[in-house]
């Protein structure tokens, strides 16, 4: 088995049984998966191990952490942020021109000083009142060139201390004035040098103001730069004992582990609508796009929304009871739909299903990486599910993969390494296998109530010991044996031509069942049965009709032992709308041709609407066709099987399947070599046993 996939009947009248329902009909699917989800989702109360607790109340019971989880310590948060923000005392904002006005302030004093000096000291001491009685007698008789050379001192000193920080209202600004003064002092003269530190001590000014709003702004920067403060909830911890006052930490960790019944706020009603309800289209969306045939049919979305809802349900039943539950449940709902659906269903599935298992009980990102990392693993070797020989490879694989995830978000998580251990063994041990077997029960109960064929039922079918095939072969042994080699045939022109080789090999098996209500009436039996041929004591009219019943006998046959729907349409198509040669010239040769009608003689159909189909119709032509070699070759054969399906196509009997022309080629070339390893096979010839004694 190469894959395992739905493999569904694609006749016409199957295929376009849905086809008229209005799209209200899926509409009305949609809203009422939306709405069981939502109930699911918010009905806390009706799943055992929640609790009802208020802050102050007493508890009334024991109550321990099921699982492991996280909260945020929302009062150790705020403390911490708190503290931060009150490290931050003051703010300053930078003054940008503050050294340009300091500076230009200089030029002015030196201006001053200059038209000062036609006054005499007294001038000077009254204009610049500031500056020192020795420095001021000296500048009332100061040159030009003296006092200009000053001025650029005091501006490169003024420049050079304003270049540091200096804050307003606070030291910074004496001691910068105190460095400007001493730099100013280094001058020789005491004079000229008293005259430098007056100037630059009284222009120095600060660089940067006291800002009320870039204070806030500060502190909220501050107080974000706080990481929240998460602790671990470890599995089996005591949370709150029995008679303990419950408090408001009490109740976040109750909610972090999904414990609380919280009450219906809108809030959560709103968002929990909406996002459920995106999820749902975003699903049926996915369905339409990928899978047609799934969408088309309303019971088959009607499958889709029963294991969605059937899935969630028990996921928050059990999450209590099991750590991450959902590695079991979301991986095997995933096979699933892959085995009954399509696998494409099935990854969106999954992917709807993780995110949904994130909104329960605040579970989040974790329950989500750890659902969708074990589905996608199982999907990913969903081929190996059957036979039970090759099922310890799915096993293995998703067990290996989820000791991976869960020590990877264990120790994202912060949990303690034994807690970690425990819940890596649980899911590897348990939870792998149980989903596989999950997966085969689930497979087993729907795929008949619904309709589908799986390659699970088909190899059921395909086992000779199955009660149908066990009566052809005791009651019609010549049928049984030329639905062999009609399924050897068609199954090895199937592979080659990239059809489903199983559902091919199972049509064959059973595409002649019907001859078991008259099986003497068929030239294959009579010899093993012990019988003369029936039909020289008919006419050829009434022989064909006995000929064309067994495909209608055929088809009920089938559907009372209730083979799937994809069998039964291969019952009824291997004919086609071809006609029986044989009894239709026989009875042009009679004593009234004028009365012949070709239809008398002509299969009513439908023709074979699927490859499958297609390619038994083909190997059960060649088979009957070989009979009549007598010398076979392998040119003889390759004519025979080129003649027979040429006479198929330009017949018109593969106009409605899926077969290409360059697949007809292919299939003829398979089936031309298959028919000549068993019909020209040279033998050794033996000899004579030697007579002693």
């Amino acid at each position: 088995m190469k894959r395992l996939r739905a493999a569904r009947p694609r006749n016409g009248e199957q295929a376009n049984r849905w086809r008229h329902w209005p799209t209200a009909i899926r509409a009305g699917i949609g809203v009422l998966t939306w709405a069981t989800l939502c109930l699911i989702l918010l009905g806390y109360n009706l799943f055992p191990g929640r609790v009802s607790l208020r802050v102050g109340e007493p508890s009334p019971t024991l109550v321990r952490a099921k699982r492991m989880a996280q909260y945020v310590d929302r009062e150790e948060t705020e403390r911490l942020r708190e503290e931060a923000a009150a490290r931050v005392s003051t703010e300053y904002s930078p003054l940008p021109f503050a050294r340009a006005d300091a500076e230009k302030r200089v030029t002015q004093d030196f201006a001053a000083l200059k038209e000062a000096r036609a006054e005499g000291v007294a001038g000077v001491r009254k204009r610049l009142s500031w500056l020192p009685a020795e420095s001021a007698g000296w500048a009332a008789s100061a040159g030009d060139a003296e006092l200009s050379r000053l001025e650029g001192r005091a501006r490169t000193i003024v420049r050079q201390t304003m270049s540091k920080e200096i804050r307003e209202g606070t030291a910074d600004l004496r001691a910068a004035r105190e460095e400007a003064g001493a730099a100013a002092r280094r001058e020789h003269e005491p004079a000229k040098a008293g005259l430098l530190a007056a100037v630059v001590r009284r222009e120095v000014a600060p660089t940067k103001r006291y800002d009320e709003e870039a204070l806030k702004a500060a502190k909220e920067e501050a107080r974000q730069r706080v990481q929240e403060v998460v602790r671990t909830i470890e599995a089996d911890h005591a949370v709150v004992f029995p008679g303990e006052r419950v408090t408001r930490e009490h109740l976040v960790m109750l909610e972090a582990l999904g414990l609380t019944s919280p009450r219906l706020d809108y809030r959560r009603l709103v968002s929990t609508l909406l996002i459920v309800g995106l999820i749902v289209l975003l699903l049926g969306l996915q369905t339409r796009h990928w899978a047609p045939s799934v969408y088309a049919q309303p019971k088959l979305l009607l499958l889709l929304a029963l294991l969605a809802a059937v899935s969630l349900f028990v996921v928050n039943l059990l999450m209590l009871a099991l750590p991450n539950v959902w590695m079991l449940i979301v991986p095997s709902v995933a096979l699933m739909a892959a085995a009954l659906l399509a696998d494409t269903i099935a990854m969106a599935l999954a992917l709807a299903l993780s995110l949904l298992v994130g909104l329960m009980a605040n579970a989040g990102l974790p329950a989500t990486l750890l659902s969708l990392g074990s589905a996608v693993t199982a999907l990913a070797f969903a081929s190996q599910l059957w036979p039970m020989s090759r099922l310890r490879v799915v096993v293995g694989a998703v067990a290996a993969v989820n000791l991976v995830l869960v020590v990877a978000v264990g120790l994202l998580q912060g949990a303690q390494a034994m807690t970690i251990a425990k819940h890596a063994v649980l899911a590897g041990a348990l939870y792998a296998p149980g989903a596989a077997a999950l997966a085969l029960g689930g497979i087993y109960m729907l795929q008949r109530p619904f309709g589908i064929t799986t390659h699970l039922s088909l190899l059921e079918l395909s086992n000779p010991q199955m009660p149908l095939l066990r009566q052809l072969q005791a009651e019609a042994p010549g049928t049984y044996h030329h639905s062999m080699m009609v399924a050897g045939l068609a199954e090895a022109a199937a592979e080659a031509v990239g059809a489903d080789a199983l559902l091919t090999r199972v049509g064959a098996l059973y595409h002649d069942i019907g001859k078991l209500n008259r099986p003497a009436f068929f030239v294959e039996n009579q010899g093993l049965l012990g019988v003369e041929n029936l039909h020289d004591k008919l006419s050829s009219s009434l022989s064909g009709l006995i000929i064309i019943a067994h495909v209608k006998d055929g088809v009920e046959l089938a559907r009372k032992h209730r083979l799937p729907p994809a069998v039964v349409s291969i019952v009824g198509e291997h004919h086609g709308a071809t006609t029986m040669s044989y009894f239709y010239h026989q009875a042009l040769t009679g004593s009234r041709p004028e009365d012949v009608s070709e239809q008398q003689f002509r299969y009513p159909g439908p023709l074979p609407s699927s490859k499958e189909a297609a390619l038994v119709m083909l190997a059960d032509g060649v088979h009957a066709a070989a009979k009549s070699i007598s010398e076979p070759t392998a040119q003889r054969v390759q004519q025979m099987v080129r003649e027979m399906v040429r006479e198929r196509v330009m017949g018109g009997q593969l106009a409605q399947c899926e077969l290409t022309f360059r697949e007809i080629t292919t299939a003829e070339a398979v089936m031309a070599k298959v028919l000549t390893a068993s019909l020209c096979r040279d033998r050794i010839a033996y000899p004579e046993p030697v007579q002693t004694g």
